[in-house]
């Protein structure tokens, strides 16, 4: 592959890939990563392109 297709390709948002980013910004308890900080990038990341 050639350079020019994998920046073209890393132009492109991956709507999953926004989400996983989001992810990493939320508090992380012993019980897993907080509900309402992943309700959130859930909303803002994949709900338009998955719901």
């Amino acid at each position: 592959m050639t350079n020019s297709k994998i920046q073209n390709n890393n132009d492109i948002n991956n709507p999953i890939d926004e989400y996983l980013q989001c992810l990493s910004y939320c508090d992380i308890h012993p019980k897993g990563i907080d509900n309402d900080c992943e309700v959130i990038c859930m909303e803002r990341h994949l709900k338009t392109n998955y719901w």
